[in-house]
């Protein structure tokens, strides 16, 4: 389905700052108030501080990382959903992931994440769903 270019352009960049590790434009992806929640990791990020934290984690821990998005799905109320593909290798820690991986190995996991928007066009919230057995697996 198509969307928006200006939604377009987000997407764009919160894939290739993903693949990137650019910190700062992942965080000008997002509006000042957000909601993101991470249904494999069982976490929350309600504020940009912590989303800060957790994405640094995050580029320290994997590197080399490649995403795919797969196509977009809107809902009734403005809500964006893109499946994706993600591929990286372990590089470093990062919780509840990484505990017993062997590290240089590679990955691949799809997901989905569903996206709503601020009126100035940014992600508000993000719920995202993927398995992380399937990571373990491949990592261990």
């Amino acid at each position: 389905m198509n969307i928006s270019p200006e939604h377009d352009k987000v997407f764009r960049t919160w894939a290739n700052s993903l693949c990137t590790n650019d910190l700062e434009a992942y965080l000008s992806c997002f509006a000042d108030e957000l909601r993101l929640e991470d249904i494999a990791l069982d976490s929350v990020v309600q504020d940009k501080a912590k989303l800060r934290k957790d994405v640094q984690t995050w580029f320290e821990a994997f590197h080399d990382e490649q995403l795919t998005l797969d196509g977009y799905l809107v809902g009734p109320d403005g809500e964006i959903g893109t499946k994706w593909t993600l591929s990286a290798t372990v590089v470093g820690h990062f919780p509840r992931v990484t505990e017993n991986a062997v590290m240089g190995r590679r990955f691949t996991k799809h997901g989905l994440s569903v996206f709503t928007f601020s009126p100035e066009g940014r992600f508000r919230t993000e719920v995202s769903y993927w398995n992380l057995t399937t990571i373990t697996r491949q990592i261990t």
